[in-house]
């Protein structure tokens, strides 16, 4: 059976393996020139002409944009439960303090009126999260950013496609951030971005990624030779534990680099935080964003498709009237993940397990990032239930179709 796998270089299409060799063969193109300024005019032609600045990654976007606004030691910043480690991790490592507040079930987004009850004399923003491209709860956010003088930013890691009255996502709060990790809607293996109407803003960070310096050569190398290597990985994945073994190999070899390294995981601040994004990294990107409308399109149409077919099943997301989720994985919440896991790998299917804990991956240490277990118990809850299905770009109607006949079959 064709494997289908929810995060192993999902976005990798033909172009963008044949584009990484050419990269990955002219070391010259790797740092320099002025590709990342071409790429992010592109992307702020997406978002509404918003001046916007290109990161190492979506925690160092959210890092340097805290940092920009003055934001550190004695202030708290209002995120939600169920969110990864890489969101409270960048507000602690400005000295400022996470305050979790919990989402609403099958939004599995922020509760405006938790958040309301959460706000300090300390509050100094709300980072409103996008959970899998569906809208947060952005009219009440606003109001109570307004009312309290604080600013509100967006998460769009998950979400760079949505529309929320028909407004691009990423354009409705002061300011937002976005990621291109390997899973992301758009990929460069790694990456991220800073978008906001204030250009003295975005001016102020691009001044001080300028002053970054460029990765290691060999960190370039790795995130070059991630889609090319997953190439030939994801075909024999379930063969033998063939695909599995290569992967293993690869990292441990240094071909490839890991989405979180294991020091983030207890709270530590990871090598590439320091980087400026690379030239060699923006010319996937920029490949990418002419992909974006049509990778929108085929997730949204995948979207609808799962609803229409699983119509009955109690575990259905909900989304706000008026918007178009991105839909970069498809939720549901169903008894005994781990039983569905086992039985789709058995299929050759590997679903998506974000987030199966309050904050994600499930092995990092909760007390580093001020999470205190029972705070938020309707995403604790959500986070017991969860499993994704898989909307990437490589999906065929045939592969679609042998996921809905598994989620009816349980």
């Amino acid at each position: 059976m064709r494997p289908i796998a929810i995060s192993l270089s999902p976005n990798t299409e033909p172009d963008d393996i044949r584009l990484a060799w050419k990269v990955l063969l002219s070391p010259w193109r790797w740092t320099g020139g002025d590709m990342v300024s071409q790429v992010e005019q592109q992307l702020s032609r997406k978002l509404n002409h918003y001046a916007v600045v290109l990161t190492s990654s979506g925690r160092s976007a959210l890092k340097a944009l805290l940092t920009a606004y003055g934001i550190g030691a004695g202030d708290e910043v209002i995120i939600q439960a169920f969110t990864c480690l890489a969101v409270p991790s960048a507000i602690k490592w400005t000295g400022a303090t996470p305050i979790y507040a919990d989402i609403i079930p099958q939004t599995y987004n922020l509760d405006a009126a938790d958040v309301s009850r959460k706000i300090t004399n300390r509050t100094k923003a709300i980072i409103v999260q996008h959970t899998f491209g569906i809208p947060g709860p952005l009219d009440e956010l606003r109001q109570i950013a307004r009312k309290g003088g604080l600013i509100l930013i967006e998460d769009c890691a998950h979400a760079l496609g949505t529309t929320y009255h028909g407004q691009a996502i990423g354009t409705l709060g002061d300011a937002a951030f976005f990621s291109f990790g390997r899973d992301k809607t758009l990929s460069c293996v790694f990456g991220g971005a800073i978008a906001s109407p204030d250009t003295k803003l975005i001016n102020k960070i691009k001044q001080q990624q300028c002053q970054l310096p460029n990765p290691p050569l060999i960190w370039i190398k790795q995130q070059l030779l991630h889609p090319i290597l997953f190439s030939f990985i994801l075909p024999v994945y379930f063969r033998a534990n063939l695909g599995k073994i290569m992967l293993v190999a690869s990292q441990r070899l240094g071909l490839l680099s890991r989405a979180v390294a294991p020091e983030e995981k207890v709270g530590g601040q990871p090598k590439h935080i320091a980087y400026r994004f690379p030239n060699a990294l923006a010319y996937l990107l920029a490949n990418q964003l002419t992909k974006l409308e049509r990778y929108t399109n085929h997730r949204q149409r995948i979207a609808r498709t799962y609803q229409t077919a699983l119509a009955s099943h109690p575990g259905l997301p909900h989304t706000p009237d008026n918007t178009q989720p991105a839909w970069l994985r498809f939720p549901l919440l169903v008894d005994n993940p781990r039983q569905w896991h086992n039985q789709a790998e058995r299929q050759h299917i590997l679903l998506g397990d974000w987030y199966n804990s309050p904050l994600a991956p499930m092995d990092c240490h909760l007390p580093a990032f001020d999470y205190k277990l029972g705070s938020c118990p309707q995403a604790e809850n959500t986070a017991r239930k969860i499993i994704n299905l898989p909307t990437h770009p490589r999906l065929t109607n045939e592969d679609v179709y042998r996921v809905i006949k598994l989620v009816n079959s349980q």
